[in-house]
């Protein structure tokens, strides 16, 4: 029987994967993004079978292209690892991060989506806003959202 589990983390525990999966090739220090650490940060990891197979990290983060205003959390860093993909693991991690984000009362989950992966949040009723835009030394990706 499969052994799945979705815990939070602390904050240096997804910058490993974050490395191998979103920034192949570059140094464990690139992989840290601002507000990592603040108190109201959530790094979520998934678990397969005991082993961090995935992660994905929830911050308070008002983007300037929606109205609501002090009500918009932003998911940064989803990653799942090679050997776990096709599993499900993204799926229980995107569907996580929308619980928690209803739960708190927010009224906007978004996120810049790297192009490849626009069909898997498009099938969980995330949206496009804008064209594509190119994100330096990673490439291009799609502003994405969903009214909560």
């Amino acid at each position: 029987m499969l052994n799945i589990q979705i815990k939070e983390v602390e904050s240096n525990t997804v910058l490993p994967i974050r490395q191998k999966v979103l920034r192949d090739g570059k140094a464990l220090e690139f992989c840290k993004m601002p507000g990592d650490d603040d108190n109201s940060t959530i790094h979520l990891g998934v678990y397969f079978n005991n082993v961090l197979a995935g992660i994905a990290t929830l911050m308070i983060d008002d983007h300037p292209d929606f109205s609501f205003k002090n009500s918009q959390l932003r998911l940064r860093g989803m990653a799942v690892l090679p050997d776990y993909q096709k599993k499900q693991l993204g799926n229980l991690l995107l569907e996580k991060a929308i619980q928690i984000a209803k739960s708190q009362n927010y009224k906007i989950l978004w996120f810049n989506a790297r192009e490849i992966a626009v069909g898997f949040y498009q099938k969980f009723g995330f949206s496009i806003k804008g064209n594509v835009f190119i994100i330096e030394d990673v490439g291009p990706h799609f502003l994405m959202y969903k009214s909560l």
